[in-house]
């Protein structure tokens, strides 16, 4: 089948509607949008990964029905000073007291009392916060 000589038009609906062709500028937007999206989703992974300060509680000793302590470790986030919650927790996990410890660099291990309401059976670290 020869080719159309020019000047000549093209059979219609053979080559596909022109007015049905995405216009340039919608597909910028899209393209922007797109690596808006991408970029946001890499800055809030980048921001997760990094936790801050970490502590672990490496000891405790039940004193009385009212009171334990609790040995609390900064394991990272060492390189600064950080605060801990420190939650007493009973025999159904409920939490039955809660205090606050500060860890430095120079120390970052040590002893917190917490007070509680009913008797505690073991304890974990409720989050750190750098100072």
């Amino acid at each position: 089948m020869p080719s159309p000589a020019p000047g000549q038009d093209r059979p219609a609906g053979r080559y596909g509607d022109a007015s049905r062709r995405p216009r340039p500028g919608a597909v910028a937007a899209v393209v922007v949008l797109a690596t808006v999206f991408v970029a946001w989703v890499v800055w809030a992974a980048l921001g997760a990964t990094d936790r801050g300060p970490q502590g672990e509680v490496t000891a405790f000793r039940i004193e009385s029905d009212d009171s334990m302590r609790v040995r609390v470790r900064l394991v990272s986030g060492a390189d600064r000073a950080a605060g801990c919650t420190v939650q007493a927790l009973d025999r159904t996990r409920e939490v039955v007291g809660v205090a606050r410890v500060g860890l430095r660099p120079g120390r970052p291990e040590r002893w917190v009392a917490v007070r509680t309401r009913d008797r505690a059976v073991t304890a974990t670290v409720g989050g750190c916060l750098a100072r």
